[in-house]
């Protein structure tokens, strides 16, 4: 009898657990800070991007006066553009306008994030968008932390000048099986196959990863390269996770990388 009761007690941890991270998920991936809408940037232009029927992303455009290009920046899940202003700084003065549309919730945006394909939905329509601005050889993908994945999406699905992950993640499903792999793989909402993307991607691909990072460790990178190692291009750094788009070796690598995209 005890071992019978041992079971159904375990059994119903066990659901109770799996119930736990399929409610939970939006409220572990992303963090948002939320701004008054009369909040005023330091610096760049604000514009509304329509999503869906009335809900709008609040963007920022940050413009080069000798722009020949655009980066379309997709950040981390924490904060907003007004947290984010300063990583997107370190890209400024390359010849590129860099816009940064804030998810849904975050910000200044409208809305909340309720499932991956309404993520890759809004990411498309902030592409789009930039098409109608800028040939789309023209177009840089950045992504960083959260954003990587739908960066990643993005450039398997388009045709971007390049694509720039900065701290990326194989899939949400690899780091749930790092931390709680006894939990199976269909609850997750956000499966963000960024390993699968980068297989379909034809534009070149580059990594920068710090040894040191303790949210998406090192090896996620490593493992991305492996899936396509003369197409892949993994930047080894040694900051954490927070440390590498500040990093010198990222502002001088990066202006590289867009210098070559512009010749």
């Amino acid at each position: 009898k005890w071992i019978k009761r041992l079971g159904v007690l375990l059994f119903a941890l066990y659901a109770l657990a799996c119930l736990a991270l399929y409610f939970a998920q939006e409220r572990i991936l992303f963090n948002p800070d939320t701004l008054p809408q009369d909040f005023v940037f330091s610096s760049g232009e604000e514009g509304e991007l329509e999503v869906e029927k009335g809900i709008f992303l609040n963007c920022l455009w940050l413009k080069d006066p000798a722009s020949k290009g655009a980066i379309l920046y997709l950040h981390g899940n924490r904060g907003s553009n007004r947290r984010c202003l300063h990583q997107a700084e370190t890209m400024q003065g390359k010849g590129y306008d860099i816009f940064m549309p804030d998810y849904r919730g975050y910000g200044k945006s409208d809305g909340l994030i309720v499932s991956e394909k309404q993520l890759f939905n809004d990411a498309q329509k902030a592409y789009d968008f930039l098409k109608q601005h800028y040939d789309e050889k023209q177009i840089v993908v950045v992504g960083y932390s959260i954003g990587s994945g739908m960066a990643s999406y993005l450039a398997a699905n388009s045709q971007p000048q390049q694509l720039i992950l900065l701290a990326p993640y194989c899939s949400m499903v690899d780091m749930k099986d790092r931390t709680v792999p006894l939990l199976p793989d269909f609850l997750l909402k956000y499966p963000l196959r960024t390993d699968e993307y980068l297989q379909k991607t034809a534009a070149p691909i580059t990594l920068f990863h710090g040894v040191e990072d303790d949210v998406i460790p090192f090896e996620c990178s490593e493992q991305l390269k492996s899936l396509k190692p003369d197409a892949i291009q993994l930047v080894t750094m040694q900051e954490g996770h927070r440390g590498v788009i500040f990093s010198h070796i990222f502002r001088e690598r990066v202006g590289e990388l867009l210098a070559q995209g512009l010749r």
